[in-house]
């Protein structure tokens, strides 16, 4: 998964949350490390999507954000998180999704190569969230089922296919 340089991604898992409104970071996926990955974690409320690299003007790294209370405790949401990217910083290059329902959209690259490994429910190594804070942090505090990772960037009908139960 992290060997290669990666210009389309997509990351699709369902989780449900026992505490969505802890203050804690709560990571669901990462990939990567401080210098290149991705990522989707829960914290105070809200669902994070995000993605860095130290290439081509990517170092800060973009995040996507839902609104606060749309991940319900004790509830089975499914998430998705779409990279089709290149090798230059480019607009609606990072796409999130919560239950089948595109979240937003975020500029980013390709995913190029990493060297930590995949967290799920926790982080793996080190990753990035969107206050600029690094590091490992609080595994997730629920349940996580059927985890999806495409080498290709799946389309919206797809991820609402996935949402709706379909197996691609």
């Amino acid at each position: 998964i992290n060997l290669g340089t990666h210009k389309e991604r997509t990351i699709s898992m369902w989780f449900k949350a026992a505490e969505p409104a802890t203050d804690k970071k709560q990571v669901l996926y990462e990939e990567g490390g401080r210098t290149h990955g991705l990522n989707i974690y829960m914290e105070d409320k809200l669902l994070h999507f995000g993605g860095w690299g130290n290439k081509r003007n990517w170092n800060q790294g973009n995040w996507v954000t839902t609104k606060p209370n749309q991940v319900k405790a004790d509830r089975w949401h499914h998430v998705a998180l779409v990279l089709d990217g290149d090798n230059q910083l480019r607009p609606n290059a990072l796409t999130a999704y919560l239950d089948g329902q595109k979240v937003g959209s975020t500029r980013a690259t390709q995913l190029w190569r990493h060297q930590d490994g995949v967290g799920i429910g926790n982080t793996n190594g080190s990753t990035r969230f969107a206050d600029g804070a690094s590091g490992p942090r609080k595994g997730f505090i629920g349940g996580i089922d059927d985890v999806q990772i495409y080498n290709d960037a799946l389309s919206t009908n797809q991820i609402e296919a996935l949402a709706n139960g379909a197996i691609l």
